[in-house]
């Protein structure tokens, strides 16, 4: 069940939201955060990317101590783990939901999107509500019965998926594209280049099918292995398994990012 502040008032069910030409034109920004036994991961790192977006936009954001307090409310009595959601609208209304994050063990399987994506469009690199082109991936994705779909950019350099960064491993380390590629700056993307030696790069759809695994990370499923890749499969890897408890362990000891 999803639980909802509006504004900074606890709200009862959807009917409150504010359906306004913002919400409807999908004009601002959200993040989405995990949260496990109401202790909300790396916080500070998303707020800071919550206004880097509202001045790229030029809109104002409600002051972090009124979105922290709204998120402790939803979260007091969630155990385990939650996916927190702030949305901002240009203006002014702002929505915080929270709901417990069930655990989702489900193989996962990436197709190719052959239309591109603009590496330094108006709204590359910012987490806007404006949503459709990932929603499109990935319903394409399970139209064909696959998880989620990779985007190129016009310069055929591997962006992103739908709905996460993307990592490979050649040669014995782990690749991320860089934000020339036109990605977005995924949170947990960004601890893993800071804390765990992961290196920026551009590559081709060739070099990743040619690599020697594939893997997902975002804020609330962290990381996880993809095991297919069009009709190419892909095995888990002792140094993916690796990378993915200790960054795990990494999270819970480093609550307060």
């Amino acid at each position: 069940m999803i639980r909802l502040i509006v504004n900074g008032q606890i709200a009862n069910d959807v009917a409150t939201l504010p359906f306004s030409n913002a919400l409807l034109r999908g004009d601002g920004l959200f993040e989405t955060i995990l949260a496990i036994d109401q202790k909300i991961i790396a916080w500070q790192k998303h707020y800071e990317r919550l206004a880097s977006g509202a001045t790229a936009l030029e809109i104002s954001i409600p002051a972090k101590i009124d979105l922290e307090v709204s998120i402790n409310k939803l979260i007091s009595d969630l155990n385990g783990k939650s996916r927190i959601r702030i949305t901002v609208l240009s203006d002014g209304n702002w929505v915080v939901s929270a709901q417990s994050e069930p655990e989702d063990n489900l193989p996962v399987s990436l197709i190719k999107i052959n239309e591109p994506v603009i590496s330094n469009g108006i709204l590359t690199g910012i987490k806007s509500i404006s949503y459709g082109q990932s929603e499109l991936a990935v319903r394409r994705a399970k139209g064909r019965g696959y998880t989620d779909g990779v985007f190129l950019n016009q310069n055929q350099k591997v962006v992103e998926t739908g709905y996460a960064n993307i990592l490979i491993l050649q040669q014995g380390k782990f690749l991320t594209p860089s934000l020339d590629s036109g990605c977005l700056p995924g949170i947990t993307r960004q601890l893993l280049i800071q804390h765990f030696d992961i290196a920026e790069a551009l590559f081709t759809w060739d070099d990743l099918m040619n690599s020697d695994g594939v893997y997902l990370c975002s804020s609330v499923r962290l990381i996880k292995h993809v095991s297919k890749v069009e009709d190419k499969l892909f095995e888990p890897k002792e140094i993916g398994l690796k990378l993915i408890g200790d960054f795990n362990q990494f999270i819970l000891s480093k609550i307060e990012l």
